[in-house]
């Protein structure tokens, strides 16, 4: 171990955040004097390292406090007082710092480069610096502003909040959208701990957000992307926390034509409104766009107490579609609209879509395999069949798959028994992977002893296991298929 005098001086030769960079002294910088004091997870090293004032020593100083403390917490209150004092100080740092990020040289300031790791922090450690720092800034509101005011300041249940983000939003330039996304995700956070007081200004700051929208003429990719965005963040937060942009929302979907996944949020807050149930319906019938009537039946799920036919509707749609998204089918059993008759029935069909249904449905509700005796016995029959008609060859091969997938993605070991005879009396090789990983990755010792007097027994099979053995130790034993 260094001294702490050579620590100090070789951290001064450079700095990089991560151990891995381009530049071969700036890697044994961070092995040699960086790495062993994170290791000792001693903060007065880092203190000291830090009060130096050096802007590298400032930038070497507290990333090894951000990593001593997403470990472990303060019990000190000397230490916790000094840690919100270096936070504080941090984020006035203008300094410049440079550093390599992967392959590309940064320049960037101190606290534009720590303010991520600030944020990361705990919230009740860092509160009192961060709503000090943000409270008294009076320059131009920037990154760093609404990043603390997004992920640390508005998730804390606190009267000064509200006021605090009004009053930078309405400071933000023209044209900063992303900024703008950063607020109004910020006042989405608030919303959720506390209950909003300014309801009309909030409202008011969006209308302006969304004016400015229209009147930018500036449509290049990223700004055009950015604009999307944020459009689409004011409806959804809006509808969240319960602000009156009828007119703007109803616009908006009339508008759509591609998936937007916040469609079901805002269904919540207009669930009654006849125009928005009528658009919704035409929008079904007027799109192919398989993501987008995905959105648009989560949507219709949450309004179906007011559409006569709603059952009827989105089953339709889905087998029409071959819809398997995980949230839907979610979204479809909580509605009630899958049971084990459908699922049954989606199995004896055998086909490709069906049986992706199957087990996306069984992977989001894997309880219903020991709740549903029938569906079970029909595993197990499928389990135990080896032999069938040629013309059901096809068929009885990806149900096969679909069930030995299951067993691994459930990780069902009262299932494992039915594998070992699967792996002996199958042919192909895939299924035969199937059948064996559960075996070798969580079955029990009287399955691994059957496998290995096998494998005594038939050379070609000793081979296929050690093959297959050899490629999962070298993938960390993750299996993909």
């Amino acid at each position: 171990m260094l001294s702490k005098e050579k620590i100090i001086t070789k951290l001064r030769e450079g700095y990089s955040p991560i151990e891995l960079s381009p530049k071969d002294e700036l890697t044994s910088i961070y092995k040699q004097a960086f790495k062993p004091l994170i290791d000792k997870k001693n903060l007065d090293i880092f203190f000291e390292v830090y009060d130096t004032n050096e802007i590298i020593l400032r930038a070497w100083g507290f990333l090894g406090i951000y990593h001593i403390l997403k470990e472990k917490n303060i019990g000190d209150e000397g230490k916790r007082l000094k840690v919100q004092k270096i936070v504080l100080e941090v984020l006035g740092d203008q300094r410049e710092i440079n550093y390599y990020g992967g392959t590309t040289k940064v320049r960037t300031s101190l606290r534009e480069h720590h303010v991520r790791r600030i944020c990361e922090l705990d919230t009740s450690l860092i509160f009192e610096p961060v709503f000090e720092y943000c409270n008294s800034f009076e320059g131009e509101v920037d990154e760093v502003i609404v990043d603390l005011l997004e992920n640390v300041l508005s998730t804390v249940s606190n009267p000064a909040i509200e006021p605090l983000l009004l009053n930078h939003a309405k400071k933000i330039s023209k044209g900063e959208f992303n900024m703008k996304i950063h607020i109004v995700n910020a006042f989405e956070n608030l919303g959720l701990v506390n209950e909003l007081k300014q309801i009309d200004a909030i409202t008011d700051l969006f209308k302006s957000f969304l004016n400015e929208i229209k009147q930018n003429k500036n449509n290049d990719h990223e700004n055009l992307n950015k604009k999307n965005q944020l459009h689409k963040n004011i409806l959804r937060v809006a509808a969240i926390i319960d602000l009156d942009l009828e007119e703007e929302t109803l616009e908006f979907v009339d508008s759509l034509k591609y998936p937007y996944n916040s469609l079901n949020q805002i269904a919540k807050k207009y669930k009654t409104n006849k125009e928005f149930k009528s658009i919704l319906l035409r929008k079904l019938k007027e799109s192919d766009n398989p993501r987008f009537i995905t959105d648009i039946l989560k949507a219709i799920l949450v309004l179906k107490e007011n559409i006569e036919n709603w059952k009827d509707l989105v089953i339709e749609q889905v087998k029409k579609y071959q819809l398997t998204d995980g949230a839907l089918i979610t979204e479809m059993q909580e509605s009630n609209l899958i049971n084990e008759d459908m699922i049954l029935s989606f199995l004896h069909k055998g086909e490709s879509w069906y049986l992706d249904f199957i087990r996306e449905y069984l992977i989001y509700n894997p309880e219903v395999l020991d709740e549903w005796e029938g569906l079970r016995d029909e595993f197990i029959r499928i389990l135990k069949l080896f032999n069938l008609p040629e013309q059901s060859s096809g068929k009885f091969k990806v149900k096969k798959e679909l069930i030995l997938k299951l067993i691994i993605d459930l990780k069902r070991e009262d299932l494992v028994k039915y594998c070992l005879e699967n792996f002996k009396n199958l042919d192909d090789d895939q299924l035969k992977k199937l059948a064996l990983f559960p075996i070798l990755k969580f079955g029990e010792e009287s399955q691994l002893f059957k496998l290995k007097e096998i494998m005594k027994n038939n050379e070609e099979t000793a081979k296929f296991v050690r093959r297959f053995w050899g490629r999962l130790e070298r993938n960390d034993w993750r299996f993909f298929y």
